[in-house]
């Protein structure tokens, strides 16, 4: 190999291992109770709504248990935001309430029994 290949070779190298470790974020996972969802559309809603937030890798939303799993990258994001995000959807999310005026909007399959 010529030292023109060599030199290229450590670069490239070098600029991967540089992306590497500045890619890499400090995912976590959490789980927030989403008491008020009701049907699947409630879990594609909440499901979609959180995968367009910035740094959240995964979601997986188990309607029986009434509960989203969220994986994320803590540099970029708080779990605080994501109840925010649920909540801007018209869903409780652990101890934040759902948006009203949100919430008043939803189909009546996603909404509480009481509310129907």
């Amino acid at each position: 190999m010529s030292k023109k290949g060599k030199s290229m070779k450590k670069l490239f190298l070098i600029i991967s291992m540089l992306l590497m470790v500045g890619c890499k974020g400090e995912f976590e996972k959490t789980d927030i109770s989403i008491s008020t969802a009701q049907c699947g559309m409630c879990a594609n809603t909440i499901s979609h709504t959180l995968k367009n937030v910035d740094g959240v890798k995964k979601v997986n939303v188990d309607l029986g248990a009434k509960v989203a799993t969220v994986i994320f990258d803590s540099t970029v994001v708080q779990v605080e935001s994501l109840e925010s995000a649920i909540s801007n959807a018209g869903y409780q999310a652990n101890e934040a309430s759902a948006n009203a005026e949100v919430y008043k909007k939803l189909p009546g399959c996603c909404k509480l029994p009481a509310d129907r």
